[in-house]
C-alpha cells in the first residue's frame, strides 16, 4: 500500500524513535519518484536508486532534517532497509552508497550500519572547492 507519510503526526515528545521508522517502513510508506523507492518521513528520507536487476543491487541515498540529526534517525532508517531487504526473496543482493571522502559523519554512519568500504573514486565529485574523491560503501543484504 503506497501512502505519503509526510502528513503523519510527529511523535508527541518531538523525538524520533527507531521503532517509528521501522514501523513506517514495514507499512510500505513510500512515494513514487524517479527512483526505485523513496521513503519520505517527517524527519528525512531514504532513496533507493540505480536499481540493477541483473546484478540485484541498488544505491542508497539518505537525508535527515537538521533538527533530527544525531538522534539515531539515519541509522534506524538504514537498519530498517536492511531488515526489509535481507531475504533472498527481496530481489536485492547488495545496497551501496557513494559518499564524499570528506564526509566523515556519513562514512561513520554507514560503517555503524554494517556497510564496508569497497572502493574509492578519485576526483569523482565536483565541488565549489574543486574535485573530491568518493568512497563506495556496500552491504550484502542476503544472509
Amino acid at each position: 500500500m503506497e501512502q505519503n507519510i509526510v502528513d503523519r503526526p510527529q511523535p508527541s515528545d518531538g523525538r524520533v524513535k527507531a521503532a517509528d521508522i521501522a514501523l513506517m517502513a514495514e507499512e510500505g510508506a513510500s512515494l513514487s519518484s524517479g527512483a526505485l523507492r523513496l521513503y519520505a518521513l517527517p524527519y528525512g528520507c531514504v532513496d533507493l536508486y540505480n536499481y540493477d536487476p541483473l546484478n540485484r543491487r541498488c544505491a542508497v541515498g539518505i537525508v535527515v532534517a537538521t533538527a533530527y540529526r544525531r538522534q539515531g534517525c539515519a541509522l534506524a532508517m538504514l537498519q530498517a532497509l536492511r531488515a526489509m531487504y535481507s531475504s533472498p526473496q527481496s530481489l536485492l543482493h547488495c545496497l551501496y552508497a557513494d559518499i564524499a571522502a570528506a564526509n566523515t559523519a556519513s562514512l561513520a554512519l554507514f560503517r555503524k550500519a554494517g556497510y564496508t568500504e569497497c572502493g574509492r573514486f578519485a576526483q569523482w565529485l565536483c565541488t565549489a572547492d574543486g574535485w573530491m574523491d568518493a568512497v563506495r560503501m556496500q552491504q550484502i543484504t542476503e544472509p
